[in-house]
């Protein structure tokens, strides 16, 4: 298999993240194009990570048949959408977590790269972390018996003034 072509929804801090990873991290990668609301963004980190393209629009690069397979790290409340347009286009797609605001939302999203055929993955980085695989073990195990109830604690690495988070994010945006 080639080189897979990948282009970035998002250039804020979870955009920059993934883009890094994939600009140098990913063998067989390569961050082809980035998009974000403002061309600055998107310009900026595409100038740093070599992409060739940037975009307003993720619909239009959906569209380009450079593009492989998209990223999405944008606001949650754009992920299920994101996800349908990008399956429309026969994009295979990794979106940050959650992928969406409603199980509705969700289960329209998973139908549309089911319809498309394209593998859809979810970024939750827990999900292969020490601790939780031990506790997933443990329940399904047996050994603990049924939980009742979880209290996890986790925190950003950091966090800047939090003024302009919305209300409510805290609970959106980790689930």
């Amino acid at each position: 298999m080639g080189e897979i072509r990948i282009g970035l929804v998002g250039a804020g801090r979870m955009g920059s993240f993934h883009g890094k990873s994939i600009a140098h991290k990913i063998h067989g990668a390569k961050l082809t194009a980035i998009t974000a609301p403002r061309t600055g963004p998107a310009e900026r980190l595409a100038s740093e990570l070599g992409a060739s393209k940037t975009y307003t629009d993720p619909r239009e690069m959906f569209q380009d048949p450079s593009v492989d397979a998209v990223i999405i790290a944008t606001p949650p409340r754009s992920h299920a959408e994101l996800i349908i347009a990008a399956a429309n286009e026969g994009k295979a797609v990794f979106c940050e977590k959650p992928m969406a605001i409603t199980l509705e939302e969700a289960d329209k999203a998973i139908l549309a790269t089911q319809k498309a055929n394209v593998p859809l993955q979810i970024g939750f980085n827990r999900r292969f972390a020490a601790g939780f695989r031990a506790a997933h073990n443990d329940i399904v195990e047996g050994r603990i018996g049924t939980p009742q109830l979880l209290r996890s604690l986790t925190r950003d690495p950091g966090l800047g003034d939090p003024t302009p988070i919305p209300e409510w994010a805290i609970f959106l945006e980790t689930l």
